[in-house]
């Protein structure tokens, strides 16, 4: 998972998606949203070769369901956060994997907050907190990391970070795609030997490297990962790792 800046694309674009009232299924907005990360899903990073780009309502649109024995906005059970659907800042451009619910996950209705969250209301300010880490928060992107086909806390001492982790997980269906992150970090891992044995020279290392991290290749923040963790500094330091 990488951050996006949702803000600028609402800034720069909303003002061609007109105010209908299903905003979500406007065809320029959907192009726009796909575009602004590179034709990937928002929540898993799997690119969108082949399937229609889902817009997720964050926070679900006409009813919420309790997911396991989490917390969530039960008055909103048979309504859901209705009020937020014709919101572009409630969107979220999701795959198949992350966003219908199957028997191995998906994020459906679901909503999960901290047990002692808030409940947000149409016409009250609280601030819930949610349990589902958000691609748009940037403190959010930062909780967590990756090893191989794992996904990890960034700080496994702190106990609602891990909930948030787990939790992610099983929604966003983010143990379905561990191969494919694996494949990524096989890839990194393989350049930096190659460049240690001197099978390839630092040009060609770092240009791998770079396509590898770029926020348009897939499951680049697994990739990034990978650099942080194994690259030596001297090639971290020409690099662009941030998420």
């Amino acid at each position: 998972m990488r951050y996006i800046d949702l803000e600028k694309l609402i800034l720069t674009k909303q003002n061609a998606w007109g105010n209908s009232s299903e905003l979500w299924k406007n065809k320029k907005l959907k192009k726009d949203f796909r575009k602004h990360f590179h034709n990937k899903c928002w929540y898993t990073e799997v690119k969108l070769i082949g399937q229609d780009a889902h817009i997720d309502h964050f926070r679900p649109k006409q009813k919420v369901r309790q997911f396991e024995q989490y917390n969530y906005n039960e008055p909103l059970a048979d309504c859901g956060y209705h009020w937020l659907k014709n919101d572009p800042h409630n969107y979220r451009v999701s795959c198949v994997y992350a966003n219908r619910k199957t028997g191995e996950g998906g994020k459906g209705c679901f909503f999960p907050l901290a047990k002692d969250s808030p409940l947000l209301t149409e016409y009250g300010n609280e601030t819930e907190i949610p349990l589902l880490i958000d691609p748009c928060v940037r403190e959010d992107v930062a909780l967590i990391t990756f090893m191989g086909n794992r996904v990890l806390p960034v700080d496994p001492g702190n106990e609602q970070n891990k909930t948030r982790l787990e939790v992610s997980e099983k929604i966003y269906n983010w143990k379905k795609l561990g191969d494919s992150r694996k494949k990524i970090w096989d890839n990194v891992d393989k350049i930096l030997a190659e460049y240690k044995s001197s099978d390839i020279t630092r040009k060609s290392c770092i240009r791998q490297l770079k396509e590898a991290v770029s926020a348009d290749a897939p499951f680049s923040a697994c990739a990034i990962a990978c650099v942080n963790s194994l690259a030596p500094d001297d090639i971290k330091a020409e690099l662009d790792l941030v998420l």
